[in-house]
């Protein structure tokens, strides 16, 4: 029996089930319908929108994988905003909250996600009507986290705000807070499949995960679909996600502009201080991976392949058997959607009590996870730590597939992830340790490079040559010292 006829049968079926709920997955196979590309887009758009809007209120944080801010048990008050400039935003109802601090998150038509200065032009207005709230409470109103998101109908678009507010501000306590919103997890597999949210809750929690984070952990589910049956679904898969794992959902509107969501604003709280010393990194100090890393490449190819069945001709003159993709875009999808709850466990033991000074040589000094722009994570660990960062290896979990991915033009950087691996910045003194206690929670830990100099006037990521073979992107490969 012919296991790729059927698998087609089955997955054209599936194509026409997305597409009643609103989506394309086919157009994912070319990251058309994930996130706003954030060096290209985000970044620069923020960047020249950030000084303005502090003057009118709004302080916009530093990026980090996590707002963190002082306090405990964390209240999440959830508002869903038009992006349409003739709609007011209530400035005095955002005052009323006083929030400690907000995260956003903006679903954009795709018209407009591929030049900053539209994008820019599109956020500012509603970005605007928060930051007036300011005048009231007379201070100013705090974006901790933002994350954007395309969509292909333009009636679709909306800014959810998640503004949050701490009690207990003098208790030895810190609230971390993320989100993470996206269509799909894996367009080959039905909606209803628990992997698909519990991959995108995984995802929001990473970046809680990655600082130590994994206590009193709160979800506010960002979870939408047209079909009552497939929302309701949704929904009882992230019940069960929650209840594995020890976590709470919290209820808030959901956004029924969009179509098909899947994500989550997350908030927990750590006793002790998490790993964000940037200025005491130093040099030498060995740069650690939990695991390999860029687990989306065969689950690109496998998309790419149902558009352009060609694909299979290429892989096969490659020497790639369709069943290896088969079962590695499989052992992908099962690695996006398990959290990284027991690495979060690891790194919170090697971190400062809340009133104690970091010490290099025994606490971890800074972390970061390897998710959408993969390898170019490295690029702003050495911004953020204003050194000079070397790498000595590349590890993928799917290092044929990879390099397929950018030798045929299916991923500009196939070294991209999903609720990815962790970086770790540690001394030589508890390397060895922290790699013991990863390997035992069953992670494959690996020193992959060192700081090769800090106080740098250039920052920069050196990487072996190789790392053309994963990375077509030009963008990315300009900011890369190639050795």
């Amino acid at each position: 029996m012919n296991i790729l006829s059927i698998d087609f049968d089955v997955l054209f079926e599936r194509v026409s089930e997305y597409k009643r709920l609103g989506l394309n997955p086919l157009a994912l196979a070319t990251g058309c319908a994930v996130k706003v590309d954030l060096v290209r887009v985000v970044y620069p758009a923020l960047r020249d929108l950030r000084e303005e809007l502090e003057r009118e209120g709004l302080e916009i944080a530093p990026r980090e994988d996590a707002d963190i801010i002082k306090g405990s048990s964390a209240e999440i008050f959830r508002r869903i905003y038009s992006l349409d400039p003739s709609e007011n935003i209530d400035s005095r109802d955002v005052a009323n909250i006083d929030p400690d601090t907000a995260t956003v998150v903006i679903q954009i038509y795709q018209r407009y996600a591929d030049k900053p200065e539209m994008f820019a032009k599109l956020i500012e207005p509603v970005y605007r009507g928060v930051a007036r709230a300011s005048s009231y409470i007379k201070r100013k109103i705090r974006l901790g986290k933002g994350h954007s998101i395309v969509t292909p109908f333009q009636e679709d678009q909306f800014a959810l705000f998640d503004f949050i507010k701490t009690e207990r501000k003098d208790s030895d306590v810190y609230t971390a807070v993320n989100n993470d919103t996206i269509h799909i997890i894996d367009p080959t597999e039905p909606p209803g499949d628990p992997r698909q949210v519990y991959g995108a809750l995984s995802n929001s929690l990473n970046d809680l995960f990655v600082l130590g984070v994994y206590k009193n952990i709160k979800i506010a589910p960002v979870i939408n679909a047209p079909d009552q049956d497939v929302l309701e679904k949704l929904y009882q898969n992230m019940r069960d996600f929650a209840n594995r794992y020890g976590f709470k959902i919290i209820d808030v509107p959901r956004p029924s502009r969009g179509r098909l969501l899947l994500g989550a604003t997350v908030v927990g709280e750590i006793d002790r201080r998490p790993p964000m010393f940037d200025d005491h990194v130093k040099d030498d100090m060995m740069i650690i991976v939990t695991r390999p890393f860029g687990e989306l490449a065969p689950l690109n190819i496998y998309l790419a392949s149902i558009i352009d069945q060609s694909i299979i001709n290429d892989l096969e003159r490659e020497g790639i058997d369709l069943n290896d993709l088969i079962k590695a875009k499989d052992h992908a999808y099962t690695t996006i959607s398990t959290p990284n709850i027991s690495a979060a466990k690891t790194i919170y033991k090697y971190l400062p009590e809340i009133n104690e000074d970091p010490d290099p040589e025994n606490h971890i000094m800074t972390t970061t996870d390897v998710t959408g722009p993969g390898i170019y994570v490295f690029v702003e660990l050495a911004e953020k730590t204003k050194s000079v960062i070397e790498l000595e290896d590349i590890p993928l979990m799917f290092p044929k597939f990879s390099e397929f991915a950018t030798k045929y033009f299916i991923m500009p950087n196939a070294t991209a992830g999903t609720n990815g691996a962790f970086v770790i910045i540690s001394h030589r003194n508890i390397a060895e340790s922290l790699i013991k206690d990863l390997r035992r929670e069953g992670l494959e830990p690996k020193i992959i490079g060192r700081i090769l100099r800090t106080k740098a006037s250039e920052p920069r990521l050196r990487a072996p040559r190789d790392i053309i073979r994963y990375v077509a992107d030009k963008k990315i490969l300009s900011y890369i010292e190639i050795y």
